[in-house]
């Protein structure tokens, strides 16, 4: 009888110490500013593509380790996140036809890199030239991403979405603090949070945020994360990591790092229209999160649902900045997430939810189509 190979959802310190791109010379911000670029891509993607939350989760879990394997200067954030999502819907048993998700994504740079915003200037002519070579990108990737991951794509992603409602119900939480923790859990799905630390510490740290916000007592003798095995020092790493993403500035498009840029000329110019000098950009800032704007992705989910944007507010420095343990405990303000996906997505983020934790999301209140 062949051994089980064991697969590690943390990815091993060595390996988080120095990722590929860093070998590459690339600067740790500019690394997670792609990084954070391709997860964003993926769940605006999966939105207007109608696939729930847990197809999302998984391409962005998939694409946070697939770059320690390899780095930005070989594959760009944009084709990576094209064939992780079309991946993970194969995964979590959603297909989409290969014609339906590259013309998602075609559609989508033709808006965020050209500004073309008229739907007639974002379609893929199916046999032209492009749509090809766009097709064979994704099959090519998506083959580098399984076997750059040892083709464990059903036990790895391990989301903390299914711990979440039961830590609630356990704490006699309300609807609104399961829904608003829900909220972190999906903006810390842009960072490498999910393979540095185990799907617990990140839903308890979701929690922990979400309390703070809605000034929300939790047990503190004992300490009520110590229930669910969790550490202090890491609890307070995972929160500090999700209120940075409320610091940084949002973009629209960022050129590859690739020695050759695929989409350096448009596919599609318009001759007689006279475009202005911020047609293409480079990473340039359309404009910064404030209070009364929502992150990239969420509102386009919102505009999907019919739903009202939900505010963000900026990181607070205490938090984000603070190393001393007991003074990150004393703060009281806390970013709303930006993200609240219980309504929203209709799917809880899980490929197989026990009975058990049906029931919880009953008692809790929340609506039974999340989950699955």
């Amino acid at each position: 009888m062949a051994r089980p190979v064991p697969v590690h959802v943390v990815l091993p310190a060595a390996l988080l110490a120095r990722s590929p791109s860093a070998e590459d010379g690339v600067a740790p911000a500019v690394e997670r500013a792609h990084r954070r670029f391709g997860c964003e891509l993926v769940q605006e993607a999966a939105v207007l593509l109608r696939l729930p939350q847990a197809v999302a989760a998984t391409a962005q879990t998939l694409l946070q380790r697939f770059y320690y394997r390899k780095s930005l200067r070989q594959f760009d954030a944009f084709r990576v996140a094209v064939s992780c999502l079309f991946l993970a819907a194969k995964v979590e048993e959603t297909p989409k036809r290969i014609r339906d998700v590259l013309a998602v994504f075609y559609a989508m740079l033709r808006r965020r890199k050209w500004r073309r915003t008229k739907p007639a200037q974002q379609l893929v002519d199916p046999d032209g030239a492009t749509y090809a070579q766009w097709r064979m990108w994704l099959i090519m990737v998506e083959r580098q991403v399984l076997i750059d991951l040892g083709f464990s794509v059903y036990n790895v992603a391990e989301h903390p979405h299914k711990f979440v409602l039961y830590y609630v119900k356990v704490l006699d939480g309300s609807p609104q603090l399961a829904q608003q923790a829900w909220g972190y859990i999906n903006d810390s799905l842009r960072t490498d949070l999910c393979v540095r630390y185990k799907a617990q510490v990140i839903a308890c740290a979701a929690i922990f945020l979400a309390g703070r916000f809605q000034q929300v007592p939790l047990p503190e003798s004992p300490p009520w994360y110590a229930l669910f095995d969790v550490d202090k020092k890491e609890l307070y790493a995972v929160s500090v990591a999700i209120m940075e993403l409320y610091k940084q500035e949002k973009v629209e498009w960022l050129e590859p790092l690739t020695e050759t840029n695929p989409f350096a000329v448009d596919d599609q110019p318009v001759e007689d229209e006279a475009l202005d000098e911020t047609s293409a950009v480079d990473g340039k800032v359309e404009k910064e999160i404030s209070p009364q704007e929502p992150s990239s992705y969420a509102s386009v989910e919102a505009a999907a649902t019919k739903g009202s944007p939900h505010e963000v507010d900026d990181a607070p420095a205490s938090l984000a900045e603070e190393t001393d343990l007991a003074a990150i405990e004393d703060a009281v303000e806390v970013d709303r997430p930006t993200d609240q996906g219980v309504a929203e997505s209709g799917d809880v983020v899980v490929a197989a939810v026990v009975e058990a934790e049906v029931l919880v999301a009953t008692d809790v209140g929340l609506d039974h189509s999340c989950v699955k």
